[in-house]
């Protein structure tokens, strides 16, 4: 890959960033968590309501509770028929999606507590549920939002109720502190008490974060220095080969150098001259090709998704452990596909493609041959790496994507390659799947989203 492919390849981001992306993916199951959540939540309302009318007669009217069982379900509705549109949204969007709905729930957690009680009413502390989750699912920023604006309600419901701006409707045979009766000292110390559990639950809370996504930084600059120290040993093996690669234009340079010599102090023509420099142009092209190719794929790049024509990628991979197969005396077959792009990192997808690549090479015999092809498959493309070699034993197969995981000698394996790039690929939204018989080969199919025909333009 040369710097002006390097540079086209910035300008053809047809995606969100990776980490945006990833924040997005979270943000979204979380959503999904927390929609499934409140309808499960709408139910025991109205559940609850029945017990505590009809049968434990604590509750005098009902009807106002059934009523915010039902705006909850209701509510819940809205939100799963817009969910879908949230991932085509940006992360900061689906962020204000999540505010809107713990807000929501706030106004009506306040409404459910005026018509069971009051602030007196144990469940007050459900407050703390809406604390927590935009904790986890925000920030502890956005928890401290959460938590003022809870204060806030609770102590205004107390205020209204005990002023008689609204009624108070306390539980009936239960014994629980009757609002009425409760000194102002009382009250200012109800509040006191509700809003140091608020602080003292987020400060224990951010805490925790915060030593988990330390800890999760850590395991990712592991992962990555990982997966860089498996490329460089990849590197070290294609590195060897590109010598002797780049011998034969080199050796054609020196000997048209020559020609060169003896044709200028013959006085040939001029454009017999230009056709000698035209071969030595030619091969150094071809050795500029070799060694940028080798220092891009060495290069420790950002993982930034573009749309990648899968010709040229596959050919790009060929390439580059040409020698290494020539060496093996393995022949490497790449048949061609119908046109397609797909949605990936380049850089990375030729991690994972000469990994599974340099594998079929160890794995086969001299003579034998390993065959790259590719398909469209729906909205996938399928990459397909067939060797016809020893195989992998059927209960070696649920373990090849395990770190350190390997079948090979000490000095030839480190067993993360197949685990590296199955996180790649995985990273990508697809997956890899293995099918082998002992004695009769593997065959290797990386599913990998298809680009969408608008990505594959540059944006600029």
């Amino acid at each position: 890959m040369t710097n002006s492919s390097a540079q086209q390849s910035e300008k053809e981001v047809g995606s969100p960033l990776p980490d945006e992306a990833r924040q997005n993916q979270a943000l979204l199951l979380q959503i999904a968590w927390f929609n499934r959540l409140r309808l499960i939540v709408a139910g025991m309302v109205i559940a609850l309501a029945a017990i505590a009318s009809h049968v434990l007669a604590i509750v005098a009217d009902p009807v106002p509770v059934y009523v915010l069982g039902c705006l909850i379900a209701l509510v819940d509705v809205t939100y799963l028929a817009c969910y879908s549109r949230l991932s085509l949204q940006a992360v900061v969007n689906v962020r204000r999606h999540v505010l809107l709905q713990i807000s929501v729930d706030l106004l009506i957690l306040s409404a459910l507590l005026h018509f069971t009680g009051g602030i007196t009413n144990p469940l007050v502390l459900f407050y703390l549920f809406h604390t927590f989750i935009a904790a986890f699912v925000l920030s502890v920023q956005a928890a401290c939002g959460v938590a003022m604006i809870s204060i806030l309600l609770v102590t205004l419901l107390g205020f209204a109720e005990r002023c008689r701006f609204i009624p108070h409707l306390p539980l009936n045979n239960l014994g629980l502190l009757d609002l009425d009766s409760v000194q102002p000292g009382g009250f200012i110390l109800l509040l006191l008490g509700f809003a140091l559990t608020m602080v003292f639950s987020i400060y224990f809370l951010a805490t925790i974060l915060r030593r988990l996504r330390s800890n999760e930084h850590q395991l990712l600059r592991l992962g990555r220095s990982l997966a860089m120290s498996e490329k460089l040993a990849s590197v070290g093996t294609l590195a060897a080969g590109v010598s002797h690669e780049i011998n034969n234009p080199v050796g054609i340079i020196n000997n048209k150098v020559q020609t060169l010599r003896y044709r200028i102090e013959d006085g040939d023509p001029r454009e017999q001259l230009l056709r000698e420099l035209d071969v030595i142009e030619k091969h150094t092209m071809r050795i500029g090709e070799i060694t940028a190719g080798l220092l891009a794929f060495s290069r420790d790049v950002p993982f930034a998704t573009r749309a990648i024509d899968v010709q040229l990628l596959l050919r790009e991979a060929a390439d580059l452990v040409r020698v290494p197969f020539r060496a093996a005396e393995v022949e490497l077959e790449l048949l061609a596909g119908q046109p397609a792009h797909l949605l990936g990192s380049q850089n990375h997808l030729l991690q994972v493609l000469i990994n599974i690549l340099l594998n079929a090479k160890d794995a086969s015999s001299q003579g034998s041959s390993v065959r790259l092809s590719w398909q469209v498959r729906g909205s996938n493309v399928v990459i397909q790496i067939v060797d016809r070699g020893a195989g992998i034993r059927k209960e070696h197969l649920r373990q090849i994507f395990d770190p350190f995981f390997t079948t090979k000698d000490v000095d030839k394996g480190t067993g993360l390659g197949l685990a590296i790039s199955h996180g790649i690929v995985a990273r990508h939204g697809g997956r890899i799947e293995v099918e082998s018989k002992l004695g009769e080969g593997a065959s290797f199919e990386l599913f990998l989203p298809i680009a969408d025909p608008a990505t594959t333009k540059p944006r600029g």
